[in-house]
């Protein structure tokens, strides 16, 4: 058997967001949501709400900044 690494949670994020997993999820998401007007409508209003998206300079960050704040809530 090979060495025994331990592997986090943040190692795992970091394997599905390059693998191109969260990108098939997102957009899966987008098709329910135009699917679904009281699913869009709650999302609308939680991003409204949203500390981290009504932050200043926020419209400078990156998708992955952005991601990266919005896990740590």
């Amino acid at each position: 058997m090979g060495s025994s690494s331990v592997v986090t949670p943040e190692d795992v994020l970091e394997s599905l967001m390059n693998d191109g997993t969260i990108d098939t999820l997102r957009l899966k998401i987008i098709n329910q949501l135009k699917a679904n007007e009281e699913l869009k409508n709650t999302t609308i209003k939680m991003a409204e709400q949203s500390k981290v998206l009504n932050t200043s300079g926020v419209e400078k960050q990156t998708k992955r900044e952005l991601f990266d704040a919005l896990s740590s809530w």
